[in-house]
């Protein structure tokens, strides 16, 4: 059997400060429509934020339907200093809003040296929408701006 190491296995692990370099963002927004293309910014990932995990719990915003999609990226808060955004880098289309739930998205991990925002942006619309709350939950490492 073979034993087979990241290249940076001895050197990721960094001291943490006294209470830790997890860090946790989340955010709630309550739309008031299901229109195609349509951005719901739910929360802000804070610059020197190494992003690991996402999670979203939403209300069944879509009573009429199951196809109601969208897609999970982000965008930057200063466009002219970046990054430049991605609107599917969390998730390509998925149809999570049509049925009250949590859901937890897969993904490299990133590091984002600027501020950048949650878009969830809707891909087919809802058949009838109904008002309520999409909570995102932003987890990882507070690693610092370069």
């Amino acid at each position: 059997m073979a034993t087979f190491n990241a290249a940076d296995l001895n050197s990721k692990a960094m001291p943490m400060g006294g209470y830790g370099n997890a860090a946790m963002v989340y955010g709630t927004v309550m739309p008031s429509s299901g229109a195609l293309a349509s951005v719901y910014r739910p929360v802000r990932i804070p610059a020197g934020m190494t992003v690991t995990g996402l999670r979203v719990h939403n209300a069944d915003l879509d009573t009429g339907g199951t196809s109601f999609a969208v897609k999970i990226g982000y965008t930057p808060v200063n466009p002219e200093d970046g990054p430049a955004g991605d609107d599917d880098y969390f998730s390509a289309p998925v149809t999570h809003l049509s049925v009250a739930g949590l859901n937890d998205y897969r993904f490299d991990p990133i590091k984002f040296e600027k501020d950048v925002y949650v878009d969830l942006t809707v891909t087919v619309a809802a058949t009838v929408f109904a008002t309520g709350k999409i909570t995102a939950i932003v987890t990882g490492e507070a690693t610092g701006v370069k």
